[in-house]
């Protein structure tokens, strides 16, 4: 009979330990594929493509086009560089949104330009949503709503980053 107490405990032990490594292994399988996301979309964000399209959409939209419209009217220059700068950022909002990436890495690295984009396409995508009875960059206007609700700043204070300011030239 102790025989069997052994051999049960033995198995069950073995069971709990294989089933622990297993989740350890997918968890970690996890955070592999979601860093290589968040670097690859960091990368990203340093492409020329991107650069023009996000410096058009803060600074050169609302000049050329003060009348917003339904995005997808609007020259193919224009839409191409909302679309590139829109979908990042949404693609970023599904990450957030699914809990596959911490808020707090997004808001901290992109939530200023991020708000402002925001703030500024709304007009246009909520005139598209009009239009075509769909509903396009749901997940970027979401992390827009996170951002303007946890700005970046409370986000560096809570990771406790410091500053260091530049010394006096003398």
């Amino acid at each position: 009979m102790n025989l069997n107490v052994v051999t049960l405990l033995v198995s069950v032990i073995a069971l709990v330990t294989s089933a622990w490594l297993a989740w350890s292994q997918l968890t970690s399988s996890r955070k592999s594929t979601v860093l290589a996301m968040i670097l690859e979309g960091f990368r990203d964000t340093r492409s020329d493509d991107y650069l023009e399209a996000i410096e058009y959409v803060l600074y050169r939209l609302p000049m050329e086009h003060p009348q917003p419209v339904a995005y997808l009217q609007l020259p193919e220059e224009a839409r191409r560089k909302i679309q590139r700068v829109g979908l990042f950022y949404n693609d970023l909002g599904k990450l957030v949104a699914h809990g596959l990436v911490d808020e707090s890495l997004i808001i901290g690295a992109y939530g200023g330009s991020l708000l402002r984009a925001w703030t500024l396409l709304a007009p246009y995508v909520y005139l598209e949503r009009q239009e075509h009875q769909r509903i396009p960059m749901r997940y970027f206007e979401d992390l827009a709503w996170r951002v303007s609700s946890r700005r970046p700043e409370t986000v560096y204070s809570e990771l406790g980053l410091h500053a260091l300011p530049p010394r006096d030239a003398a």
